[in-house]
């Protein structure tokens, strides 16, 4: 018994540093122009954690506490520790980075499968699915053909930095920096961030903050009453965020671009595997 409490303790560890390696994916990721943090939280399976946690504060931090706590310390790391790195990469080679995360949202694609099938599937799910990649890609689309709007930066605007933000981890496949790029603000609030600017940080928390509290009881309403359409309905937007975030640009080789996607697969396919196997070994009793 004690060798298995032994092993329990020392799986729940490296899953410890999973989490925070995933937090710190997610955070970094949500800082990449087309690159959606809500898309990346269902892909490592934080979603419906966070969500349910939100909506039940006493029974969610009873269940997913410590997962959190660690995953969201992961996502401070990534988001305000690495944004300067995000925009030295950004600066010298956007593309690349991209399709790394485009790799690391597919390879979770055979998990999310798995997990959006745990109450069976029927008709409905399957035109839940359809109709998310559509509607996403429509958005998407309009998204990128659309012409940019400048708003000062000032604490209205990092409120609606933060709110949107939120709306991208309420909404997967929805990228916030896309936006904040439409409207000016993007880089304002990245200086913003790296430079541990409050005038900035304060607004767009709080921005966030109230954005995920207003939405969050809708989306796990939906997900209680209709889960398999919901969870089919999410994995379709996020198929189709992965496809259209891929960079078009021909200033590096498809080739090149299709072995760093193979890349980001592979990692975040073999990081999910782990989280599978460690999960099972901690919950042993």
């Amino acid at each position: 018994m004690e060798t298995v409490k032994k092993c329990s303790d020392k799986s729940f560890v490296y899953l410890s540093m999973l989490w925070l390696i995933e937090g710190i994916v997610v955070g970094f990721g949500a800082i990449l122009p087309g690159v959606s943090g809500g898309a990346l939280c269902v892909a490592f399976g934080m979603y419906r954690p966070i969500i349910e946690t939100v909506n039940g504060l006493r029974e969610g931090i009873k269940k997913n506490g410590k997962m959190l706590g660690i995953f969201i310390i992961g996502v401070i790391i990534g988001f305000v520790g690495l944004s300067k790195l995000a925009s030295w990469l950004l600066e010298k080679n956007a593309v690349v980075i991209t399709c790394m995360f485009v790799g690391f949202i597919l390879g979770t694609i055979p998990e999310l499968w798995h997990d959006s099938g745990e109450k069976g599937r029927n008709r409905n799910s399957y035109i839940s699915m359809i109709l998310g990649f559509l509607v996403m890609m429509v958005i998407l689309i309009l998204l990128k053909t659309s012409f940019s709007l400048n708003i000062s930066p000032g604490i209205s605007g990092y409120l609606l930095c933060g709110a949107l933000w939120g709306l991208s981890f309420i909404v997967p496949g929805l990228s916030s920096s896309s936006l904040l790029l439409f409207f000016g603000l993007y880089q304002p609030m990245l200086e913003g961030i790296s430079s541990f600017n409050f005038a900035v940080l304060i607004p767009l928390l709080f921005g966030l903050i109230i954005c995920v509290l207003l939405l969050s009881k809708g989306v796990g309403y939906a997900y209680k009453k209709y889960y398999s359409a919901v969870s089919h309905g999410v994995l379709g937007i996020i198929v189709a965020t992965a496809i259209m975030i891929v960079p078009l640009s021909d200033d590096i080789n498809i080739a090149v671009k299709g072995i760093f996607i193979i890349i980001g697969a592979v990692i975040s396919y073999i990081m999910t595997r782990i989280c599978d196997s460690l999960r099972n070994k901690t919950s042993q009793p």
